[in-house]
């Protein structure tokens, strides 16, 4: 893996941490998330995380336009999809949105390794 690879996988780790774990992500976001809606506030969470992304992407990689903005889509489509189902789940099996419970940590774990897959694959599609 090239210096440029590491940076930008790096750069983009760091995005997705604060998209997550800082106050960037609103309390009607977490909220949203942890309730199963209203959509828009997940979808307002996706945004941010591709806003992150694209500005991680353009300043390490500086790709063509396209290329841009492709991959801001894709992080926008792709955390959307993965936090409105984890969302739903929730909804339907209470255990999932419930932090004393085992699968809560499980599927935690699953939803960060999923998104931290697509930063891996943004990483191979510019670098």
């Amino acid at each position: 893996m090239s210096r440029e690879a590491v940076l930008l996988l790096s750069c983009l780790m760091v995005g997705h941490f604060l998209g997550d774990f800082t106050p960037l992500a609103t309390a009607r976001m977490q909220e949203a998330k942890a309730r199963g809606g209203p959509m828009r506030f997940i979808a307002a969470h996706a945004a941010l995380h591709a806003v992150l992304t694209g500005l991680a992407v353009a300043l390490v990689a500086r790709p063509e336009p396209s290329q841009l903005v492709l991959v801001i889509g894709l992080q926008f489509v792709t955390h959307w999809v993965l936090d409105a189902s984890r969302a739903r789940l929730g909804v339907i099996v209470p255990a999932l949105s419930d932090p004393t419970s085992n699968v809560f940590w499980t599927a935690l774990g699953i939803d960060q390794l999923a998104h931290g897959l697509v930063l891996l694959g943004i990483t191979v599609i510019v670098v």
